[in-house]
């Protein structure tokens, strides 16, 4: 299993350290990825990232985006619990 690297909605977190999944403090099950907010994205040198085939063509210029040590942000929510309550992780290279 394998996960696509990169700012998205959904799909799975790329975890850049060992995994911090959330528990829902409401209900105790884990919670569901939501988003995932990447310090950089794919650029057409670096083998460090995937852009998806419709974007292979693309010339990325970067956005410049630094999240502390090169990491991701992640957002998690519990789709059971009335207002859906939410937890974020952060990591780092």
């Amino acid at each position: 299993m394998s996960t696509a690297p990169g700012t998205k909605l959904g799909g799975h977190p790329g975890w850049c350290q060992d995994p911090e999944w959330p528990d829902c403090s409401g209900c105790g099950k884990p919670m569901h990825h939501l988003l995932t907010v990447e310090s950089s994205e794919a650029d057409s040198v670096s083998w460090l990232t995937w852009p998806p085939v419709e974007d292979r063509c693309v010339d990325y210029e970067g956005s410049g985006l630094r999240l502390g040590d090169l990491g991701g942000v992640y957002l998690f929510e519990c789709r059971t619990c009335p207002g859906r309550p939410y937890e974020d992780r952060f990591d780092s290279l």
